[in-house]
């Protein structure tokens, strides 16, 4: 799709008159400092008023999470962006919030390590201990606070 921005990146506008300024996305996307880089999380529009779906990025592992918020089921994505390969899908479980779910992820020789999402109160938490590339990352982030 082809689009315009204006310097210095104040604005984006897509040929369909979409427009979103940066601040707009900025106030949607949630910063945790980690020892080698930022970790984002944000929300993803959903169809279902039900459910959330959140993206976070801790180095170059993606996971992707989507919380049925009746149910408290879970499914849980996790990627690798591999350079000049791309995202690749390294695993994929689904479980619930009040039992909690963790996975062991491993894309040899690229990354080895475990996830765990759980419930802590009202708390959706992500706890992470993985190594890429050389690299070790280790934390804590609450996702969503459930209503």
């Amino acid at each position: 799709m082809p689009s315009l921005y204006e310097p210095p990146f104040e604005k984006f506008q897509d040929l369909n008159n979409d427009t979103i300024t940066l601040s707009q996305f900025e106030s949607t996307v949630e910063v945790v400092k980690t020892e080698y880089g930022d970790a984002f999380i944000y929300a993803v529009a959903s169809n279902d008023e039900n459910a959330k779906t959140f993206k976070n990025t801790i180095g170059p592992i993606e996971i992707d999470i989507t919380i049925d918020l009746n149910k408290l089921s879970i499914v849980i994505e996790v990627y690798l962006n591999i350079p000049f390969v791309g995202k690749v899908q390294i695993t994929k479980a689904a479980g619930n919030l009040q039992d909690g779910i963790t996975l062991t992820i491993g894309f040899p020789p690229f990354v080895r390590g475990s996830l765990t999402l759980k419930l802590e109160g009202r708390d959706v938490v992500l706890e992470y201990s993985f190594d890429a590339f050389g690299l070790h990352y280790a934390g804590r982030i609450v996702i969503f606070t459930l209503p």
